[in-house]
């Protein structure tokens, strides 16, 4: 009779004896499993059109016959189509035994690219990054992979102007503005959309009061600023003690949600080339800006495609 640990762990008919006095007796003893697999790690899983996806990847099935269990998912999706699919994780064991667990296969459709590249112009391809992104030049605006890049390394024109923050900033900062308030937070924006002169004017001022190296580090200089592309903004505060607030803690953990990024991280300071700021946000979409938070330990843009942010 198979033994483990003094436990049978297989059903089946074992064939033994007992002795008792001096005799011996035969006996069959018939091992019953009636007992389901157990599947735990089940939650509703969000993709986008056309992506790959492993189901099975963060499923744990155990079993108390300690075998290796027969798991798949049964229902129809399609990750071609965007939509909501009802599906289950079946899972059965050697002896008939079946564990059924529902959850849901979100298959959403890929953003327009967050940065409103122009559908006409003049384009050129200017290089590529360390990572093997093209970098596209459109109207003397650079973009990679479909992000329009300011910094110390890429300029805007002076003449870049889109009247303001961008449809695309607005929208999705009012859904998150929404959603803060539900939950007793207030965001606002302090600092917007700031043309080529203005942030010539301000970094000019504070160079006057702390000289151009320590201006650089928390100023950018006209033309390789964000709040020109109209996609950047400050929320709320200037300080840093904005990331110990109830309000800066709520837009550190949930601003990715909504498409947005903390561009200048902290510990990042050397990369971004600006001190670690809190409250400056760049809405860069929810699906580059989910990947950048990177459960909370942010990635540069700098990082995620292999570029510097160095003045020339």
């Amino acid at each position: 009779m198979p033994l483990e640990d003094g436990k049978i762990y297989h059903a089946g008919t074992y064939e033994g004896y007992f002795s008792f006095r001096g005799k011996e007796k035969n006996i069959s003893v018939v091992v019953i499993d009636d007992v389901a697999p157990s599947i735990e790690g089940v939650q509703d899983i969000t993709v986008y059109k056309d992506e790959t996806v492993d189901l099975l990847k963060d499923i744990t099935v155990t079993d108390n016959s300690h075998d290796e269990v027969e798991t798949s998912v049964s229902g129809d999706y399609d990750l071609s189509a965007a939509g909501e699919y009802a599906l289950s994780y079946v899972a059965k064991d050697a002896s008939g035994n079946e564990a059924t667990e529902n959850f849901k296969l979100i298959v959403k459709e890929k953003e327009n690219p967050a940065t409103e590249v122009p559908s006409s112009g003049e384009s050129q391809i200017v290089g590529t990054t360390s990572k093997g992104y093209t970098i596209e030049q459109i109207n003397g605006l650079y973009y990679i992979d479909g992000v329009l890049i300011a910094n110390k390394s890429y300029a805007l024109p002076s003449s870049y102007n889109p009247g303001g923050l961008l449809d695309s900033f607005q929208n999705a900062f009012s859904t998150m503005q929404s959603a803060a308030a539900n939950e007793g937070i207030s965001l606002s924006v302090i600092s917007g959309y700031r043309s080529y002169s203005r942030q010539n004017t301000i970094y000019n001022n504070y160079v006057s009061r702390d000289g151009k190296a320590k201006a650089d580090t928390y100023s950018a200089r006209a033309g390789h600023s964000e709040h020109q592309t109209g996609l950047a903004a400050d929320i709320n505060s200037l300080s840093q003690s904005f990331k110990n607030t109830k309000e800066g803690q709520w837009l550190n953990e949930h601003c990715s949600e909504y498409g947005f990024i903390i561009r200048y991280p902290e510990g990042k300071e050397s990369i971004t080339g600006y001190i670690f700021e809190p409250w400056h946000i760049r809405y860069v979409g929810k699906e580059l800006a989910s990947a950048l938070y990177n459960n909370g330990d942010w990635i540069t843009l700098e990082e995620y495609f292999g570029i510097t942010s160095q003045y020339s």
